[in-house]
């Protein structure tokens, strides 16, 4: 983000704020010259501003807004996807147990490269819809 753009964005934090007693120009200053937020990109920043409101009580400190930018880059939570030949890893080792017995069934996926046997794995079936 620009200066101005982060000038801007404290500007519409405060406005969420108005009853706070803050220093605009102060946080202006230290806002515009820290290194985390020039490199931030501006449409990021619209997607803070909602987890500002929604986790303060008054106007947040830099440390919280840079939190908040870290914040939206955490990947989303995966979908535990519950399957017997994967165990919800997504990868099938071709393996197969006999869960009543105990018993391996089936080997494994191997491939002899070289004269040498070489242990592999697939996507599952269960995340077959997923992009590959």
């Amino acid at each position: 983000m620009t200066p101005a753009q982060i000038e801007g964005m404290i500007d519409r934090i405060c406005g969420l704020f108005p009853s706070g007693q803050v220093s605009l120009a102060k946080a202006k200053h230290a806002w515009t010259a820290d290194d985390f937020l020039l490199l931030q990109d501006v449409n990021d920043a619209r997607k803070v501003i909602p987890i500002i409101l929604e986790n303060h009580d008054k106007f947040p400190n830099l440390k919280d807004v840079q939190k908040a930018f870290r914040h939206i880059r955490q990947p989303a939570k995966q979908m535990i996807v519950l399957c017997d030949i994967c165990d919800g890893n997504g990868w099938d080792t071709g393996k197969r147990w006999d869960y009543a017995t105990k018993t391996l069934i089936l080997e494994g996926f191997t491939k002899i490269v070289f004269d040498r046997p070489y242990s592999y794995v697939v996507r599952c079936q269960c995340r077959k819809f997923e992009a590959a």
